[in-house]
């Protein structure tokens, strides 16, 4: 069986041309990751994925907020569910990011520098894309920093069971281009890195699929909320591919 660290790293040393940060990964994979192979390390990867996706979604279902409400009680849901999971998801995605770095890898494609920079700027442009759904909603109430600075400063407590206060369907916008630009910057993202690992091929896949699916749940929530308006939205705007013209 062959040592990935022999196929990823040649004679042990982290290659000269990479940044330090770079070679101080390097460095960690050859003492953390000396006696694992490809298939494994690959497999680990997915496994970490799957298991931060699999948390993420079951923290947004029905379930665990009524069971949250009912161990807590219905303010501490509408004032703090929305903040703590928001804050959840970041040391999670955190988290995951770094364990997958840490495994084994290897490149499967590198561009040259400007192809490499052509790619990161649809990457900031998806990005961007991304931040404008922001300008329709409230970021902070998004978030769940509203909900808490309310209950902290008036002990006011609005909205539906997470304290969102905004009940129409917004439409303008972004929204009016596409249903979901939070998800399609997420897709942009991931899919439009130059830098391909084995690793990172791997898990962009999931992460796309993972988007799609996520946009599927909530319009199934969506529909449930604003029935027939929001099929009529529907029609009108795609979801993913944005409506130029």
């Amino acid at each position: 069986m062959k040592i990935w660290s022999k196929l990823r790293l040649g004679d042990g040393k982290a290659s000269p041309d990479k940044s330090g940060i770079e070679r101080f990964y390097e460095r960690r994979r050859l003492v953390y990751n000396s006696y694992m192979t490809w298939h494994e390390a690959i497999g680990r990867a997915l496994l970490i994925f799957l298991s931060f996706a699999f948390i993420h979604s079951l923290c947004v279902t029905s379930f665990i907020k009524s069971q949250t409400q009912r161990l807590l009680g219905e303010t501490f849901v509408r004032v703090f569910y929305r903040f703590i999971y928001t804050c959840f998801s970041a040391v999670t995605v955190v988290l995951a990011i770094y364990l997958i770095n840490m495994l084994p890898d290897v490149y499967l494609f590198r561009g040259t520098a400007w192809f490499r920079w052509a790619m990161h700027a649809i990457q900031i442009a998806g990005f961007i894309f991304g931040t404008l759904s922001f300008e329709a909603i409230n970021s902070y109430e998004f978030v769940g920093i509203t909900q808490v600075w309310r209950y902290i400063t008036k002990r006011e407590v609005q909205g539906d069971a997470e304290g969102i206060t905004q009940t129409r369907l917004v439409k303008t916008g972004i929204y009016g281009i596409v249903r979901h630009p939070l998800y399609l910057a997420g897709i942009i993202i991931f899919t439009f890195e130059p830098n391909i690992t084995r690793n990172w091929l791997a898990v962009s896949i999931l992460a796309d699929a993972y988007f799609v699916f996520g946009a599927f749940i909530e319009e199934k929530r969506l529909i449930r909320t604003f029935g027939d308006e929001y099929i009529e939205y529907m029609k009108r705007v795609p979801g993913f591919l944005p409506k130029i013209l």
